[in-house]
Formats: structure tokens, sequence, C-alpha cells
């Protein structure tokens, strides 16, 4: 019994251990993803200003119809480029924690509904997946542990003879 119960704890451990290792490596292919799309959203948005300032349409309005449009434009690309920066020029360990706090709540739900889990082989996915199995294995740890003494035998005590 005592076998199938080491057996038991390894399998559980493992896959403890892998499902934190496999959940860490897809938060850094979300964030590849989530970039690639900010990136895109920033690309057009710098085209839709450039189109603003030289367009032909936009210099038949008055001064202050086109300035307006243009302000708006300009203030939508560089809020998109903050928020790019923050997270692509963010410690890699940070970016997580800065997507959450800065990213762009529609893009980042747009990014999870279609996101294609992947298994990027860039420095950063390898050391989160070396963290997240770090994680995992110190959560099954903790969590076995109020098992392990429920179910442990009690230490006998070893009385010495006289003699």
């Amino acid at each position: 019994m005592e076998w199938l119960a080491h057996k038991l704890d390894t399998f559980l451990a493992a896959v403890v251990i892998a499902a934190m290792a496999i959940a860490a490596c897809q938060s850094q292919a979300f964030i590849i993803q989530y970039l690639s799309r900010q990136s895109a959203q920033l690309a057009a948005a710098k085209a839709e200003l450039t189109g603003i300032e030289t367009g032909l349409r936009y210099q038949l309005m008055s001064d202050t119809v086109r300035k307006e449009i243009e302000t708006g434009a300009r203030t939508r690309a560089e809020a998109l480029q903050a928020s790019y920066d923050s997270v692509a020029g963010g410690n890699l360990f940070a970016q997580p924690l800065l997507l959450a706090r800065g990213g762009d709540p529609t893009l980042m739900d747009t990014t999870w509904r279609n996101f294609v889990p992947a298994l990027p082989m860039t420095p950063g996915s390898i050391a989160f997946t070396v963290v997240g199995m770090v994680i995992g294995f110190v959560i099954y740890e903790v969590v076995k542990f109020p098992f392990a003494l429920l179910i442990r035998e009690p230490k006998r005590r070893k009385f010495r003879k006289r003699g």
C-alpha cells in the first residue's frame, strides 16, 4: 500500500508541476499574441494620423475641425504607443503584471477569444516554464502537507531497557 501511495504522490506532483509549467509558458505566448495585435492597431493609428496630417480630404476641412480630428487621432496613437512600450519594454517577469495593469481590456478579450496555444522557444518562455515548474512544485507541496500530516503514522517512542 505504501508503494501505491508513493507512486500516486509522484504522479500527482508531476501533473501539477506540468500544468503550472504549461500555464506559465502559455502566458508568454499570450503576451506575444497581444503585442502583435496591439502593434497592428498602433500601425493603423499612425497611418490614420499621417493621413489626417497630409491627406487632401482633411486639408479641405476648416482648421478647427481638422485640428479636432487630428488631436483625437494623435491622442489615440500616443496612448497605443505608450501602452505597447510599457509592456514590450518591461522586464520579462514584470510583463504579465504590466499587461494586467495597463493593457487594453477590449484587446485582451479579443486576444483571449482568438488565442492559439503555442510553444514559444524564446529564452523568456523557457524561463517562465521553469518558474512555472517551481511554483507548481511549491503549490503541490503546500496543498499536500495537511493531508500528509493526517495520514502519517504516529511515531512510536522507543524505550530503553534498564537492566
